[in-house]
Parts: C-alpha cells; sequence; structure tokens
C-alpha cells in the first residue's frame, strides 16, 4: 500500500491546493501524530503480546488455532496503524505539499512495518507459554 501511494503519487499528480498557513499547520499534526504513533504501536504490541500469553484459553479451543489468531489480531493492529502514518503523507501530498512529506511519512510507515513485522519468536514464545501451562 505504501509504495502503491508513492507511485500513485508520482504519476498522477494532482493535488487540492490549500492556503500555506493551512498546510503547515497540517504537516505539522501529521508529523506530530506519526512520531507520536510509533512507539505508541510499539506498547500497543507489546500489551497485546502479554495479553496473548496470559489469557485463558476456552476449554475445548482448538490451541494453535486460537494463538493463530490472537497473534494475527495483534500483527493487524500494528500494520493498521503503520498504514493510517502513511495515509497522513498521501493526505498532505494531496492538500498540496512537496514530495518530501510524503517521502517523510511513507518512510516512517515502512519503517514501522519493518519494525512490526510478523515473528516466528513472538508466535512460538505465545505457543511455549500455553504448551507449559498444560504439562503441569
Amino acid at each position: 500500500m505504501l509504495i502503491l501511494s508513492i507511485t500513485f503519487a508520482h504519476f498522477y499528480t494532482f493535488q487540492n491546493l490549500l492556503a500555506e498557513e493551512t498546510r503547515l499547520f497540517w504537516r505539522t499534526i501529521f508529523y506530530v501524530l506519526s512520531i507520536v504513533m510509533l512507539p505508541l504501536t510499539n506498547l500497543l504490541r507489546h500489551i497485546f503480546l502479554r495479553l496473548n500469553q496470559t489469557m485463558p484459553l476456552l476449554a475445548n479451543a482448538n490451541l494453535e488455532h486460537v494463538i493463530k489468531i490472537r497473534y494475527m489480531l495483534t500483527i493487524t493492529i500494528s500494520m493498521s496503524m503503520m498504514l493510517i502514518i502513511g495515509c497522513f503523507g498521501a493526505t498532505i501530498f494531496y492538500f498540496g505539499d512537496g514530495f518530501k512529506s510524503l517521502h517523510i511519512l511513507t518512510g516512517i510507515a515502512a519503517l514501522g512495518v519493518f519494525l512490526h513485522r510478523p515473528k516466528l519468536k513472538e508466535y512460538q514464545q505465545i505457543l511455549d507459554s500455553f504448551t507449559e501451562n498444560e504439562d503441569d
């Protein structure tokens, strides 16, 4: 999605120009939100991972299926927040800002996607926490 937004912006450069003061205001808001959302996403991901390890399962639930769904929900929320940051870049570009803001905000989003990608180690830790409980 991030690559598509940059490609689209480079080939179809239509913009709705706003006044410079308004564009500066929105650019500042989007940058601040992006800077705040990156560590907030990390915190939320950490909380969700700990909840995935500690929330009890239903009595007759398929262990691996439930863990996959929980972990994919964690990944989906993390990636959605990074997509929002990428949308900030596309939005400010549409408002008439240059390619620089588009590239910076999509770069921040791409960094977040890289940092919050699915990791086998995290999934395995969740699975191990439940298999240890079953063995007891």
